[in-house]
């Protein structure tokens, strides 16, 4: 999926036509961009490159359905156009969900956090195998859309992405998909994933859009938390008051602080909640929305 990422386009759809796995179709879906990627992604002329474009904006989720119904392959990897992979990783998912059987749905790979000028800011690790809708539920720790590999029949069972979050759609999709299938990990750093905050077409640059989709994602998932233990919810709960905190959204992370506090009434939990309104103070006052 891309909208108006001329200036990374070209190097994120290399970095596939480079891959040392070779049966691949690339598809492009271009979600109405008005500056040149259209003329980019054409300069690329490689029978593999498939460009579909949407005639209106439709947002992330509706662009990689699109690309999801268009695709013939078996297994489908995501890329966002400002990410790009490393030669391998390809083959070395399809390499380890051939050796775990179809039981098996998904995989992902550890990738690496990078600003503008390409200096890298962290490495993200964590590993996961087999059944994972109890730390899912409580953490996204697979991170990003541009790391996993899917069958399409997993997709196909889930009825792809909820176009209608504005955010939180790899989540809401690991979520969904661990429901019906085990998921697994290439412990490599092969996705090189770009955290750029004055990119304003960026959903984690978007206020409005990190509150509507943890809002709707919270309401998903709603009837699991039951099952989940206090500890874990309080640490799934941090979790979107922080988001709340970068939105710059006081009500939202009130209310989540006062949730923690019902499950963990405590210093700690006070002390969280009396931070929370600082930090959501300073956001607004500065005006340093995001992430």
């Amino acid at each position: 999926p891309s909208f108006n990422r001329a200036q990374c386009i070209k190097t994120c759809i290399e970095s596939v036509l480079n891959q040392t796995f070779r049966d691949i179709e690339v598809i492009v879906v271009d979600d109405a961009s008005d500056d040149d990627s259209l003329v980019q992604i054409k300069a690329l002329s490689d029978p593999r490159i498939r460009c579909i474009a949407h005639e209106t904006n439709r947002g992330g989720a509706a662009a990689r359905n699109t690309g999801i119904k268009a695709a013939e392959g078996e297994l489908i990897a995501f890329l966002d156009s400002d990410d790009f992979w490393e030669p391998q990783k390809l083959e070395k998912q399809f390499k380890l969900l051939q050796e775990k059987g179809e039981e098996y749905g998904f995989v992902y790979t550890w990738f690496i956090r990078n600003n503008s000028a390409g200096e890298e800011l962290g490495r993200e690790h964590s590993s996961i195998d087999g059944p994972a809708l109890d730390k899912l539920l409580v953490k996204n720790y697979i991170g990003t859309f541009s790391s996993i590999m899917v069958r399409r029949s997993a997709l196909e069972a889930i009825d792809g992405l909820d176009e209608a979050m504005r955010s939180c759609q790899d989540w809401d999709l690991f979520i969904r998909l661990s429901r019906i299938t085990q998921v697994c990990c290439v412990e490599e750093y092969l996705v090189h994933y770009l955290q750029n905050r004055d990119d304003r077409h960026r959903i984690s640059s978007n206020p409005a859009s990190i509150i509507q989709g943890h809002k709707r994602l919270l309401e998903k998932i709603g009837n699991d938390l039951a099952a989940v233990g206090i500890r874990k919810r309080v640490i799934m709960l941090t979790g979107f008051m922080n988001a709340f905190i970068l939105a710059g959204s006081m009500s939202n992370a009130v209310r989540i602080g006062m949730q923690i506090m019902r499950l963990d009434l405590s210093v700690n939990s006070l002390n969280l909640l009396i931070l929370g309104i600082l930090k959501v103070t300073k956001r607004k006052l500065t005006q340093d929305m995001g992430y």
